[in-house]
């Protein structure tokens, strides 16, 4: 029986996701699966994981996001392709340290929904951010409480989990292109009239390792079109 599955996104990782898929296999968790949600990555990440799945590891496999374009959706197909009871995400750049995911995931004991977050306590940085993406990322984050009133202090964290329940409540509502799906769960789960017990549960987040990071002036301007778009879907 599979008692959580972790999914990881990925585009182009194909230096970074067997050393993932190893460290989670050495991180002493049992009862998972790994689910890559691959997004027709160029570079043959979902074949380097399949051959890697074939080799003896019957609990990975990889999946194509044959949908809308984009990580939220590769995310949500992962997460409806799932057997676990426990849903967990994670990126696939090695920035999300596999030593902080048995902590997360042990939140959903007693909560619903669990963010990785780096700045509660036993939080951080293993490496100092430069000042710009110290800016972007905590303007993101102020935008967040103040457009769609999220009350967590990371929301923009990719590196989460929840109950199965909880999803399934507000996968209908979700949208088909979505991004940043943790966000719009949060949002969804929070703002519906079922009480959503959250957590935040300290990680470390580390630099990427190998590849080129997406952050991008398209990401900004879909991340500030979401936004939006919430917030118009709450006062409908």
């Amino acid at each position: 029986m599979v008692k959580y599955s972790i999914v990881v996104p990925t585009l182009n990782e194909r230096e970074n996701i067997l050393l993932l898929i190893d460290r989670i296999e050495k991180s002493g968790l049992t009862d998972y699966e790994i689910i890559v949600a691959d997004e027709n990555s160029p570079d043959g990440t979902a074949d380097a994981v399949n051959a890697y799945a074939a080799a003896g590891h019957s609990n990975v496999r990889a999946i194509l996001n044959d949908g809308p374009p984009g990580l939220s959706p590769s995310i949500v197909k992962g997460f409806r392709a799932a057997k676990g009871e426990f849903l967990c995400c994670m990126d696939g750049d090695l920035q999300h340290d596999t030593a902080d995911l048995a902590g997360l995931l042990n939140e959903l004991e007693n909560h619903d929904f669990a963010v990785g977050s780096r700045y509660v306590s036993g939080g951080g940085f293993k490496e100092r951010w430069n000042p710009f993406r110290v800016l972007v990322s905590r303007t993101a984050a102020m935008m967040a409480h103040l457009v769609l009133g999220v009350k967590v202090k990371d929301p923009m964290s990719g590196f989460f989990a929840l109950r199965r329940e909880a999803f399934e409540r507000v996968a209908p509502q979700m949208s088909p292109k979505g991004f940043k799906v943790m966000l719009e769960l949060l949002f969804l789960l929070t703002s519906a009239p079922e009480p959503c017990r959250v957590v935040e549960h300290g990680i470390t987040f580390g630099l990427r390792e190998h590849g080129k990071s997406k952050l991008s002036a398209k990401v900004m301007l879909d991340y500030l079109r979401m936004l939006l778009e919430l917030r118009r879907s709450r006062k409908a």
